[in-house]
């Protein structure tokens, strides 16, 4: 079944989880908010690498965060990891997220705060604002997902419970 923590600390996880996944919501909202400026063209100059800062410093680390204290709750409380698809959505929603943040936001955030300090055009403004955009609408998807608790458990295969058929 694996290891179960006491209510306080299952209680002091989940407020981490819950205040880590905030703060990743807002950072991204700023770099949104930013990248949204940008495009209108309000002082690219500023705008660009105050986003990397906040992607980098703040939007990054709050993703692996998230991500390592949605699978503690998973391992360490009776939701389980793979037991109900709400937990497995948010689990591959915040995955993939953390993932595409580490591998295209913030990458392109910061080709903008160097073409912007070469005084140069912004190669993909638009798609920053996409991005970011996408993010703050996935990130608002799993807080749905966490208070609905859609689909019920997850159904595995006689074989996988350990079902070895009718009693001889």
């Amino acid at each position: 079944m694996g290891r179960r923590l006491p209510p306080r600390w299952r209680r002091a996880l989940r407020a981490a989880h819950v205040t880590v996944s905030v703060g990743l919501l807002g950072s991204d909202a700023a770099v949104l908010v930013l990248t949204s400026a940008g495009w209108f063209g309000s002082a690219p100059i500023s705008v660009y690498p105050a986003a990397l800062l906040i992607g980098q410093w703040l939007l990054l680390p709050l993703a692996v965060l998230a991500l390592a204290t949605g699978v503690a709750l998973g391992l360490l409380t009776p939701w389980g990891l793979l037991r109900h698809w709400w937990v497995v959505l948010s689990l591959a929603i915040t995955g993939g997220g953390t993932l595409l943040a580490a591998v295209v936001l913030v990458p392109g955030l910061d080709a903008a705060a160097s073409a912007v300090s070469a005084r140069q055009p912004v190669a993909d403004a638009t798609g920053l604002v996409r991005d970011a955009g996408a993010a703050c609408c996935v990130l608002i998807a799993t807080v749905v997902l966490s208070f609905v608790k859609p689909f019920g458990p997850v159904r595995r295969s006689p074989a996988a419970r350990g079902y070895d058929g009718p009693a001889a």
